[in-house]
């Protein structure tokens, strides 16, 4: 290969692969030189891969080499930038295989060793842990935040969901759809023996209040429903799992409690941090199993963590991005502080006098460790796609083990059953409300009450091939999740999406029988006329499919949300094997276990994450 560089000198405009979608980008090419390189990043979800739009351009044009490392936490983004450069050189006329040849750019190193001293430690720099460093800053402390990734957010930032908190006074105010009132009944007629005893006060005192509401429907009132105590029903009845040797797990009492009872507080908490509510709708995300989630106005997860991230910073919380904590250091049993790494070599040991918070997250980017746990799902295959961030590798349940913390459910993987099946992503595609969810197998026809619970639909999806499809119509869409006509027309074109003016001609573009697709969609819409739907007895339906053009979104299971986690108590304290609180160590959000047992709520994280994250940095600050 002749390593002779001669190229085209101009500007030329490619693409660069994001986490969403493919990214618009100039290179800037001399005869023999990268002289500039932007990508327009506007249209990709905020806060996701930020720094990799930046430091990799910069990269490429300092050492004039395509072979360059990924940014922790954004390989597909570093590999679409580098792809797109390449496409460039190509385009210009010269030959990418030359700069793909030359010595990997090495940025500065360092073997300083640097040590701190804080009130607090956090580690991870999702929702419950800048919630957690908020609470502590509040408090006047100390506080650092250690991310492992190059920029904050973890999966957090990654959410399109709201977070759900039973909110009566604004529920009351939207009237109840077709369906719900069967959803409450079929919780109702529970056989209260079936009801394990810690929950059962609960679950006589929500009868008592679906007496009133079911007399209040009668009389002519036409509301929606909520209580604290349906929320944590609703909680334990979705998390009542048994794993592969018959054994049962269902969500801890207490904790479900404390993030039940507490969760609306953490919502007026966040408003109080710039976080903006949309009051003029409910959201329900799939696996809800009800309407109380409470979403921003702005982008979800980029909303949350731009609003507590400025507040830690407005604060004096201190921030380090590329380091990762290596060990929880002990004096006499308590947690004292941490080790940790930066990307660039540099050791820092730092003490924490009033203790460390786990926040890191759960282990939905760690394949073997899914696997070396899994006790439920008959196989999780070694190619199976994740929704979550590739720093999601359980680094704080191993960190907590070898401070001698227990673990909890750790056999219970949550997938999620409408993801992208090439890329595993939550947001191609048409994201509708499970109302309005027609899931139709590769025959065309439907084979799952598409409001029931995420393990339920994947289960259902696996058993069906993997493969099924999402079919809606135009006035559906209106109702989408973070999709402009732009997006989808690029979907469509991309094949991502599938779109046609009959339902016919939508079945033959996906390979399915045309008369079996419009037998089950007029089934359907006779069911949603009824207000029932007596085939899966699915519990809530707004839209018939009647509105061309119809699309179908093309989807399967990959995995989401690891159950399990570091065994805790409502202080968020981490415990041993032997029950007992491990002295300066605490963990909140996905890390830690028994909340959701054996299956998590859509919905149910963000409220988990921002409750106990705030429970955290109370407990940590007062120890």
């Amino acid at each position: 290969m002749s390593n002779e560089i001669k190229l085209t000198p101009g500007r030329y405009e490619v693409e660069a692969k994001g986490h969403n979608s493919a990214l618009p980008m100039t290179v800037e090419l001399s005869e023999t030189r990268i002289e500039n390189i932007k990508v327009d990043s506007s249209k990709e979800s905020e806060g996701i891969s930020s720094p990799v739009f930046e430091r990799i351009p910069e990269a490429i044009v300092k050492g004039q080499t395509l072979n360059v490392d990924a940014i922790s936490g954004a390989t597909v983004s570093t590999n679409g930038i580098l792809e797109g450069v390449a496409e460039a050189i190509e385009k210009a006329g010269g030959n990418a295989e030359i700069f793909q040849s030359r010595p990997k750019y090495v940025k500065e190193t360092s073997n300083e060793v640097v040590e701190i001293e804080k009130d607090v430690v956090v580690v991870g720099s999702g929702g419950a842990g800048l919630s957690a460093a908020a609470v502590a800053l509040e408090e006047n402390l100390d506080v650092i935040i250690l991310e492992k990734g190059s920029s904050l957010g973890g999966n957090t930032i990654r959410t399109g969901g709201p977070i759900n908190a039973a909110n009566p006074e604004w529920q009351n105010t939207f009237k109840n759809i077709p369906g719900e009132r069967e959803t409450l009944e079929g919780i109702y007629n529970i056989d209260e023996a079936d009801i394990h005893e810690e929950y059962r006060e609960d679950f006589n005192n929500l009868r008592k209040q679906l007496d009133d509401y079911f007399n209040d429907l009668d009389s002519g009132a036409d509301y929606t429903f909520d209580s604290n105590e349906l929320h944590r029903i609703q909680t334990y009845l979705g998390g009542k799992r048994k794993n592969r040797d018959g054994e049962e797990i269902y969500s801890d009492y207490e904790l479900n409690k404390q993030m039940t009872d507490n969760v609306l507080e953490s919502i007026k908490w966040l408003e109080e941090k710039g976080v903006d509510f949309n009051k003029d709708e409910i959201r329900m995300p799939v696996g809800a199993n009800w309407r109380r989630g409470h979403s921003p106005k702005q982008q979800q997860g980029y909303a949350f963590i731009e609003s507590l991230e400025t507040f830690v910073r407005e604060n004096n919380g201190d921030i380090l991005t590329d380091t990762k904590v290596t060990e929880l250091t002990k004096e006499n049993g308590r947690v004292v502080g941490v080790k940790a790494e930066h990307t660039n070599g540099k050791q820092y040991i730092i003490k924490a006098k009033k203790g460390v918070v786990l926040a890191t997250g759960g282990f939905g980017a760690n394949t073997p460790m899914i696997q070396e746990y899994n006790n439920y799902w008959s196989e999780i295959p070694g190619d199976i796609k994740t929704t979550n961030s590739p720093m999601i590798t359980g680094d704080g349940i191993e960190l907590g083990t070898a401070a001698d913390a227990d673990l909890t459910g750790m056999e219970f993987v949550q997938l999620m059953p409408t993801a992208d099946p090439n890329t595993g992503a939550l947001f191609t595609g048409f994201i509708l409300p499970p109302e309005d969810f027609v899931f139709v197998n590769q025959e065309g026809k439907r084979f799952v009450n598409e409001y029931e619970s995420r393990d339920v639909l994947s289960q259902a999806a696996l058993d069906e091939g993997g493969i099924f499809y999402i079919i809606s119509d135009t006035e559906m869409n209106k109702a989408a999740f973070n999709t402009s006509e732009e997006k989808v027309n690029k979907e469509v074109e991309e094949g991502t999406i599938f779109k046609a003016d009959t339902l016919e001609e939508l079945a033959e573009q996906i390979d399915i029988d045309p008369n079996t697709l419009v037998e089950t969609i007029n089934r359907y819409n006779a069911y949603v006329e009824e207000g029932y739907d007596k085939e899966f007895q699915k519990g809530a339906m707004n839209h018939k499919v009647d509105v061309a053009p119809f699309y179908a979104t093309p989807r399967k299971p990959s995995v989401h949300h690891t159950m399990g986690g570091l065994k805790i108590n409502t202080d968020a304290e981490v415990l041993d094997k032997n029950g007992k609180v491990i002295e300066g160590l605490f963990a909140a959000g996905e890390v830690a276990g028994g909340m959701h047992a054996g299956n998590r709520l859509g919905g149910n994280s963000l409220s988990d994450i921002f409750t106990m994250g705030r429970i955290a940095g109370r407990s940590v600050s007062n120890a």
